[in-house]
């Protein structure tokens, strides 16, 4: 083997090193391009989520309040720790009642006007 020859072969290992180098580094470029685009989506699901459970929140607490004004029994009170949502910083922090609350019992005698039991 020549001299020559010799430079030719190291010459071919090198390219051949070069092409697998490179096709490593365009694959990895791939998944992290991949890996960028699935944190984006995941941010964007994160942030409707967010916005739904604001939504059902003020519902619920909507729901609780007219429900609070039918049946005045019914406090609705909730721990202090209940996290701020995000948009609703100036607004009244409420949650769910802390547990179910007994309503009075009906007066059975007073609600027949017919007499019959």
């Amino acid at each position: 083997m020549t001299v020559i020859d010799h430079r030719e072969t190291l010459a071919a290992s090198l390219e051949e090193l070069r092409a697998v180098y490179r096709a490593r580094i365009d694959q990895l470029a791939a998944e992290r391009d991949e890996a960028r685009r699935q944190a984006h989506r995941a941010k964007e699901e994160a942030y409707v989520a967010r916005a739904n459970l604001a939504s059902l929140t003020a519902r619920v607490q909507e729901l609780l309040a007219a429900a609070a004004r039918h049946l005045p029994d019914l406090a609705v009170e909730g721990p202090d720790d209940v996290p701020a949502l995000e948009g609703r910083a100036g607004e009244e922090r409420r949650s769910l009642p802390a547990g179910p609350k007994a309503l009075p019992a009906p007066k059975a005698d007073a609600a027949r006007s017919d007499g019959s039991r």
